[in-house]
């Protein structure tokens, strides 16, 4: 079922608001229009018979008389496939702050990349005055033939890991001041596995006018069985909601339980309550803040679904 909406964007945000009759209890998920398969051009999101670490190689720094160190290393993750030059400056008892090395290979398929952006691989590193660094390091991942929505097949991976740096002193040809070198250190590494990201292009907002709503499922009964509880009312909702303008699905549910309400009473779940989406599905919205704000009211009185999400969109020179 297609669900018609009015739509509004801007520099600043993009906003959908619908308030549809219903139709139909359920969607066949039939329409869907697989991508190809990824499996070659991706990792799997879970790799199992090794640990995860991260690699630093060919680490050379300077200490100047100011105090200022300059730094530089390779950094290899074993389980990514990713490498990259990586450097940084700290001074005194200051870390070198968050900062993003070299490289950030672009997708091999633009049509299978899960952010605007179009990367595949980011790294970033902070190094601090202990000799201790921190890495965080993001990527595409590919969660198999056991996904069956190809919008969800592909996912990203968030994984950190820190340690101290065993390197050693060496004199430098800048001075007798401190140098450091080493090799071969390894940090293990931490996963996360998280939803694929959405598109945030301003213009697509502007260009999809509709969401898509699969397998509608609303159900109401009477919980019996045991004689010392007293029976409760529950009726459900669950449902997937597609956005084009911003390549995503996401799965909806709501419940509720009453012991005084009838179950082919309409008001079981309010129509005035704003359930959030997703709720209790994967939970791998990571970090929430990168993903579109959804709720939605239903009325079974009138079968109406009311459906409203927000987000931040990307404008023209990189606004947001």
């Amino acid at each position: 079922m297609i669900l018609r909406a009015k739509m509004k964007a801007t520099a600043t945000a993009a906003i959908i608001i619908a308030s549809l009759p219903w139709q139909s209890a359920s969607v066949p998920t039939s329409s869907l229009t697989p991508n190809s398969d990824p499996a070659d051009a991706y990792p799997a999101c879970v790799q199992d018979g090794y640990f995860k670490e991260f690699l630093v190689r060919n680490w050379h720094s300077t200490t100047y008389a100011n105090s200022t160190e300059v730094f530089a290393f390779t950094m290899y993750a074993n389980f990514s496939g990713y490498f990259s030059h990586c450097s940084g400056v700290r001074s005194g008892d200051a870390s070198s702050g968050w900062t993003a090395c070299e490289s950030s290979y672009a997708s091999p398929s633009s049509s299978l990349s899960p952010s605007s952006s179009g990367w595949k691989f980011a790294t970033w590193f902070d190094f601090s005055s202990n000799d201790y660094i921190t890495f965080n390091h993001t990527y595409i991942c590919d969660r198999g033939a056991d996904e069956k929505d190809p919008h969800n097949r592909l996912a990203n991976v968030l994984t950190t890991g820190d340690g101290r740096l065993p390197i050693g002193l060496v004199d430098t040809p800048e001075g007798h001041y401190t140098g450091t070198v080493g090799d071969n250190m390894t940090i293990a590494a931490y996963a996360e596995v998280a939803h694929r990201l959405p598109l945030l292009d301003c213009s697509a907002a502007s260009q999809n006018t509709s969401w898509e709503v699969r397998t509608f499922q609303y159900s109401s009964g009477l919980s019996t069985g045991n004689p010392w509880v007293i029976p409760a009312t529950t009726a459900s909702i669950n449902y997937d909601l597609y956005n084009p303008a911003l390549d995503w699905l996401i799965n909806c549910q709501g419940v509720n339980s009453s012991i005084v309400t009838p179950a082919d009473d309409p008001m079981i779940i309010d129509p005035e309550v704003v359930i959030p989406c997703p709720i209790s599905w994967r939970d791998d919205l990571l970090p929430p803040e990168a993903y579109p704000l959804t709720g939605f009211r239903f009325d079974r009185r009138e079968n109406k679904l009311a459906i409203t999400q927000q987000w931040k969109c990307e404008g023209e020179g990189g606004r947001t």
